[in-house]
């Protein structure tokens, strides 16, 4: 079963969870870095970038709701090292928030979005890949971790 809500939208809600967590649920509060979050939210928006720019140049979907329209099963650039990129890239926003938020229990946003993001999103996308692309997808799935 597919969830239909963006990605995107996934980790605003979780965004979200992580700013009530400051405020519900504190449990260890440490000054915030700028520094790091910036750093990581650096490293996501490139790491987001390489794996959209895969994909087109695959000229195959990047929507997560079209897995059946995959032309291709990319596995070079980027996805050499994730089967995710644009997830892993959001997951790095998400990381980048606990350092601006500066509480440790923040990471139960982290926690949820990955739990959603990967009965809902992934597993769907993944047998559908393992239906078009057979062997080969499987060989891809056990040489290439999900997240990083």
């Amino acid at each position: 079963m597919h969830l239909k809500i963006p990605p995107p939208v996934l980790t605003l809600i979780a965004l979200f969870i992580m700013y009530v967590c400051t405020y519900l649920l504190p449990l260890w509060q440490f000054k915030p870095s700028w520094l790091i979050a910036i750093l990581l939210i650096t490293i996501a928006i490139v790491v987001g970038f390489l794996a959209v720019l895969a994909l087109v140049k695959a000229d195959t979907t990047i929507s997560p709701f079209l897995p059946q329209q995959t032309a291709r099963l990319v596995t070079r650039g980027i996805y050499q090292y994730s089967r995710n990129p644009m997830y892993v890239s959001l997951l790095l926003v998400l990381i980048a928030a606990i350092f601006i938020y500066g509480e440790l229990s923040t990471i139960l946003g982290i926690v949820i979005f990955m739990l959603v993001v990967n009965h809902y999103q992934i597993k769907p996308e993944e047998n559908i890949l393992l239906q078009l692309f057979g062997e080969e997808y499987a060989r891809y799935c056990h040489r290439v971790r999900r997240w990083f």
